[in-house]
């Protein structure tokens, strides 16, 4: 593999490059099972030929120097070239290569030649069409002249306007037209379109440097000087690419307007050809067309069709682009967008207007999520008027005393807690947890005072709060937390259908683990990788036995043998169950605490952060999570004493 200035080439040597790549394309078969042949390496030309080629119609040769692929070799096929001669690089094929490809295509509906303005190609093509009219064959020539980079250029050069030839050419062709119409078509075609390019650099030549040039409005494929210099300034306004667009579609519709294309442009608008000249990712040539499309000059043109934006006409991997207008008529329109083999041609895209549609915030409703909307809408409007007079009860709503008091002890602390979480995460990440849980804590909290939160439903209340974090709280925290409580609203609303007398604290277990689990699965943390998980399942962990205790305790005789609870009252108990915030707040707390004794961190930006940063200070997800326990277990103590 050579190397360079610039970085390294997929190539072996520099001198096999082009016959290695020609044999490469060679192997494949274009979908409709047609396929090339090659001339043999000994002969010393490089011809690439149909191999279903009957001899039957008007066979079309183009080709020149190579390095600008996939043209010509690459169009060659039904529907478009008969043959392509190619050249080494940037260098014309000889006069006895292009004599060969005509004797070996051409029948007696006779051949044409479609050659791009440059001395050598029209000289060796041309003596090779006079030497082929010698020998009795039928041949015509068209050149093609497109580029207006240089108003007073009395020979204008042949750009990706060819490509416009061929595929006009071969779709009349295919359908078994004459030499003589399809040579004067072709000159048509060619006599009207207009291409113009630009370019932040050369292309790179295998095995050699890149020759350092400044951007160039109108540089040619092969390197040639543009028509002026461009002044790239440090801001956007003056570099980004609507700005480059602009000037490049301004010139091209000045020097489009000087052509003489027989009176005034056709009422069915142009086509428009967007050529990558061999270095724009995908990415850039998406906004290529949208600036192209979105231009008011060609805009007012009529912009109907569109070919590209790819690799059509490249020179190397030259980081530029070039435009290709071309007046359409029912012909032309018909002929561009005609079937072909070849692979490499993009096909012709039709012009659509923009349309953009509001995406849905909701999941699909039932008829009774309809219900029960309507429901909870009346409750939050009763809420508000109540609010309206001063009314703090919210009776109205499905709303539970108790669950309002933690869930606000949990926000508040959240909210207090903020430039601690921040200090803490500022050691090992980018110092924003506190804010990030803060304005978590902040859509809930405006959720709750706008009465949207049903406090005495925890299925929705859970639903809820995970829109409000997913929404409100950002970050992959958000998403994470957001994550857990949806889940776990989908589970608790599970059990409710199917087992609604099992014990309350056995449902919020089963429900918040089912949420933990989905959490896990989407981001790939586990208990030990220094999270809040390692908080937030010691405190599961935590409620899960004080449920089995309860469980245990409403079974077991007393000291006397007598039950503990009738039959009916052990089912109220069951019912109800009982959570042990203190528990589950002592076992949050150390699970956090632990995580300052952990060295190494295998989630989240703590994992780039060096041990020696990381212990003797908690993660502060986790720090956060036990805060928020400790709040629920003050409040859950408040409420009993």
């Amino acid at each position: 593999m050579s190397s360079s200035e610039s970085g390294r080439q997929f190539i072996n040597q520099p001198r096999q490059v082009v016959g290695e790549a020609l044999e490469g394309c060679a192997r494949l078969r274009h979908p409709d099972g047609s396929g090339v042949r090659l001339s043999d390496p000994a002969s010393g030309m490089r011809l690439v030929v149909r191999d279903d080629w009957a001899r039957d119609q008007v066979a079309l040769i183009s080709g020149g120097g190579s390095g600008h692929e996939p043209a010509h070799a690459g169009f060659v096929g039904a529907g478009m070239l008969t043959a392509a001669v190619c050249g080494e690089l940037f260098a014309s094929p000889t006069v006895d290569a292009v004599l060969a490809a005509i004797r070996e295509v051409t029948g007696e509906a006779g051949a044409l030649l479609i050659v791009k303005n440059y001395t050598g190609d029209r000289l060796n093509f041309g003596l090779a069409a006079e030497r082929a009219r010698q020998e009795g064959f039928k041949v015509e020539m068209v050149i093609v002249a497109d580029d207006v980079a240089l108003p007073d250029n009395p020979q204008p050069r042949g750009l990706a306007g060819t490509l416009l030839v061929h595929k006009v050419t071969g779709a009349l062709a295919a359908r078994g037209a004459g030499l003589k119409e399809i040579t004067a078509v072709a000159r048509r075609v060619a006599d009207s379109c207009s291409t113009l390019g630009v370019a932040f650099n050369v292309g790179r030549h295998p095995g050699k440097p890149r020759e350092q040039r400044a951007p160039e409005l109108g540089l040619g494929i092969h390197g040639e000087p543009g028509a002026m210099a461009l002044e790239l300034g440090s801001d956007s306004d003056t570099h980004g690419v609507h700005a480059i667009m602009d000037t490049v579609v301004t010139a091209l519709v000045q020097g489009h307007s000087r052509k003489d294309v027989g009176g005034d442009l056709p009422a069915s608008g142009h086509l428009l050809l967007i050529n990558d000249l061999g270095g724009c990712s995908a990415l850039e040539r998406s906004l290529l067309l949208e600036e192209a499309l979105t231009h008011p000059s060609l805009q007012a043109l009529g912009i109907h069709a569109v070919v590209g934006p790819q690799p059509l006409m490249t020179s190397l991997d030259m980081h530029g682009f070039s435009l290709t207008l071309l007046p359409l008529d029912s012909l032309l329109e018909e002929a561009l967008s005609a079937s072909c083999a070849p692979v490499a041609w993009p096909g012709v895209q039709p012009v659509t207007p923009l349309a953009h549609f509001s995406p849905s915030q909701d999941a699909v409703r039932t008829v009774s999520d309809e219900a029960s909307d309507a429901r909870r809408a009346q409750a939050k409007a009763d809420c508000q008027e109540r609010a309206a007079r001063g009314v703090k009860s919210r009776a109205g709503l499905p709303g539970d005393p108790q669950v309002e008091q933690r869930l606000r002890a949990a926000l508040e602390i959240l909210l207090a807690s903020e430039a601690d979480l921040d200090r803490l995460d500022a050691i090992s990440g980018d110092g924003d947890t506190g804010s990030t849980f803060a304005s978590g804590a902040r859509a809930v909290i405006e959720a709750l005072e706008d009465c949207e939160l049903a406090c005495g439903d925890s299925g929705e209340l859970m639903t809820t709060i995970g829109k409000q974090l997913a929404h409100g709280m950002g970050g992959s925290s958000g998403v994470l937390l957001s994550t857990l409580f949806t889940a776990a609203a989908t589970r608790w609303k599970e059990q409710s259908d199917a087992n609604g007398q099992a014990p309350l604290g056995q449902r919020w277990h089963d429900a918040l683990s089912h949420g933990v689990a989905r959490m896990q699965h989407y981001g790939g943390a586990s208990r030990g990788d220094r999270s809040l998980l390692d908080a937030l399942l010691p405190a599961l962990e935590a409620l899960q036995a004080s449920v089995q205790s309860e469980k245990n305790a409403s079974v077991q005789p007393d000291q006397q043998g007598e039950k503990q609870e009738s039959a009916t009252e052990s089912k109220q108990e069951m019912r109800a169950g009982r959570v042990d915030w203190a528990a589950m707040a002592r076992a949050a707390r150390q699970g956090a605490d632990a995580t300052a004794e952990m060295a190494k961190a295998r989630a989240g930006r703590s994992a780039y952060v060096p041990s020696a940063h990381l212990v003797g200070n908690s993660d502060p997800g986790a720090e956060a999570v036990a805060r928020v326990f400790e709040a629920l277990a003050d409040a859950a103590e408040e409420a009993a004493g």
